[in-house]
């Protein structure tokens, strides 16, 4: 192990593809990293049994249900966050990856950048409203003003319906927590020691907070941009780059990323991030092993 490399915990959120998540981690491992999967509660836990090689590297955190656009998502980031702050002050970095993410910088180059910005965290941000990036439901305000209850029937319904009264009576509409900006972004990132510390003490002196995203669509998107952009804290403010180090190829108006494909290698190795999502070696077994053998110093199979 490289002493001067960062200690590393990578939270890393799965809900399918345990080959894929062993392979990601045996790239990341380079001996000063700490995983933290969460493994979705739908899932049986024993098709992630492959975790078991990697000894005390890998840590499960509480499993909840973290279904796409939900409030899960957030809360499964949080017992992330939770169960690597109980660690003490151990960890430089605090790295947020789905297991569909790969590194396009090796471990020698992914910690050298670490090191250069150790006073940066890296967090993709706008404020809202925002029509370039979100051109539909005036800026993406929607998420701040109106109730978002699920995806079932039931709860579809619910949501147009309370919404509804809301376009009639505006008392009733959502109305965010006393002084907070909204704004909105990606939901990966990469923050230090003193801003999982901030984000930890934030979330249990205000569960209002919390209580507010609960019926917010999409709040993976939200939460964590607002806490940070909302501090009164210099030094959190003045560390925060608008850029999450993550290269992805999105369609328009998509709500997903395109999955990326040997196609995608030239554009994958001119790009400054850090990593790249999403992979799928059901669709495409050939682009790890091209980034292997082009961006990374070292080749892992699996």
């Amino acid at each position: 192990m490289n002493n001067s490399f960062m200690n590393k915990a990578y939270i890393i959120l799965v809900h399918k593809k345990p080959q894929q998540l062993v392979r990601l981690i045996k790239t990341l491992d380079d001996g000063s990293a700490t995983f933290f999967i969460h493994i979705d509660k739908s899932v049986p836990v024993e098709q992630f049994a492959l975790l078991n090689q990697f000894g005390n590297k890998v840590k499960l955190v509480e499993r909840i249900h973290s279904k796409w656009s939900t409030f899960g998502l957030v809360e499964c980031t949080l017992n992330g966050l939770k169960t690597a702050y109980q660690c003490g002050n151990k960890f430089d970095r605090i790295i947020l990856l789905s297991g569909q993410d790969y590194p396009i910088k090796s471990n020698e180059q992914i910690n050298t950048f670490l090191q250069e910005s150790r006073y940066s965290n890296f967090l993709e941000y706008w404020p809202l409203p925002n029509y370039e990036k979100w051109p539909n439901d005036r800026g993406g305000m929607y998420r701040i003003d109106k109730y978002f209850f699920g995806l079932n029937q039931l709860q579809l319904f619910l949501s147009r319906s309370i919404n509804f009264l809301g376009n009639l009576f505006p008392f009733l509409r959502r109305k965010l927590p006393a002084n907070m900006r909204p704004y909105a972004g990606s939901q990966w990132w990469i923050i230090d020691n003193y801003a999982l510390n901030y984000i930890v003490r934030f979330v249990e002196e205000n569960p209002k907070y919390s209580a507010f995203h609960k019926y917010t669509f999409g709040s993976d998107e939200l939460y964590f941009q607002m806490i940070l952009l909302n501090s009164q804290d210099e030094k959190i403010l003045n560390s925060i780059e608008n850029n999450n180090k993550r290269f992805m190829k999105w369609k328009t108006a998509a709500a997903h990323p395109d999955l990326l494909k040997a196609e995608d290698l030239s554009k994958i190795k001119k790009s400054n991030a850090l990593f790249a999502r999403k992979f799928d070696l059901k669709k495409d077994k050939e682009i790890l092993d091209l980034i292997d053998k082009n961006c990374l110093l070292n080749r892992i199979t699996a």
